[in-house]
């Protein structure tokens, strides 16, 4: 058993179809606080946040796993679109383009610690007008990196994909399953 230190429905639906027993909780910490623009280093200090609030919040009774996505497109960070404008912005540079999705995640337990950064690379096709404005319109977009919806709007846009697609979705079960 383990505790995930995330709110998100995906990541707690990948440890459920890998068979992975856990429970679910908020770790409370503030990625606004974070002043940082490249998307690696976001990724990777956001997560060390939320990892340091988790062992002020629970300890170690429980193993940990936190993790942090982030999108980078054109060498820039893409995280939760704050409204529906920043939302069209960021998929409008994602039509016709390739993107990085970065995956941190820790898992630490009383004898374990492990630190994993992974990235997923896709090459999109151009976006259809009217699917845009479909997806858009839907709010499936809300409170996913960069927007970004690989099992749903974006999957019939992959024109190339370059790594796990567990670790698009923000969660590298393969990585993970190594060391549980």
């Amino acid at each position: 058993m383990l505790r995930l230190c995330s709110t998100s429905k995906i990541r707690s639906h990948l440890l459920k179809m890998n068979n992975i027993p856990f429970i679910q909780s908020d770790n409370f910490f503030d990625e606004e606080s974070l002043q940082i623009d490249n998307p690696k280093d976001f990724v990777y200090h956001a997560t060390l946040g939320k990892h340091k609030s988790a062992i002020d919040t629970y300890g170690l009774s429980l193993p940990l796993l936190i993790a942090d996505s982030v999108v980078m497109v054109e060498n820039k960070l893409q995280r939760k679109a704050k409204n529906l404008s920043q939302a069209r912005e960021f998929l409008q540079t994602q039509s016709g383009n390739c993107l990085s999705i970065l995956t941190c995640m820790i898992y630490h337990s009383q004898s374990k610690f492990f630190i994993d950064i992974s990235a997923t690379y896709y090459e999109f096709e151009k976006f259809q007008d009217n699917d845009l404005e479909d997806y858009l319109s839907s709010n499936l977009w809300k409170n996913k990196a960069g927007c970004i919806m690989c099992e749903g709007f974006h999957s019939r846009y992959i024109k190339r994909q370059i790594g796990s697609s567990t670790n698009a979705l923000g969660l590298n079960i393969e990585v993970l399953k190594t060391f549980l």
